[in-house]
């Protein structure tokens, strides 16, 4: 499962951790995260349901959490690179999980081509990057 930004499916299977663990391993990051960008618990609990955040300080949050696991990179983009060697690493055997892995992160990647107000910072980007994943994954096969 690609739990918000392609996190649990591609990342997590290549850590051989369950879903839960994934997860809490996710929420680990955001937590991190949360000394330079504090939101609200409220906003929190809407990112563990995969709910698109449209405060700037919960995108923030986000963008953090990707740039340290590596879906987007320093520059504020999603990372096309990253994406394949985690689709790799996690098709345990399966080649159209990879295949698939692959074609989601290609449509994802052109979140890239749109403008957003905050460059390098990330946090529009790392939105459109969440938002592409919750209506994509389920067309290629990942659970959300």
């Amino acid at each position: 499962m690609w739990y918000i930004l392609l996190f649990l499916t591609m990342c997590g299977s290549s850590y051989g951790l369950t879903e839960e663990e994934i997860k809490a391993e996710f929420i680990k990051i955001v937590f991190k995260c949360t000394k330079d960008n504090p939101v609200d618990i409220s906003e929190l609990l809407a990112l563990q349901q995969l709910v698109v955040p449209k405060k700037k300080e919960t995108k923030c949050l986000l963008a953090c959490a990707y740039k340290i696991e590596g879906v987007m990179n320093s520059k504020g983009l999603y990372d096309l690179q990253h994406a394949y060697e985690i689709a790799e690493l996690s098709k345990n055997g399966d080649e159209k999980r990879l295949v698939n892995g692959k074609k989601m992160a290609d449509v994802c990647v052109k979140v890239n081509d749109i403008a957003v107000s905050d460059g390098e910072k990330g946090c529009d980007r790392a939105a459109l990057i969440l938002k592409c994943t919750v209506e994509n994954a389920p067309k290629f096969g990942f659970k959300l």
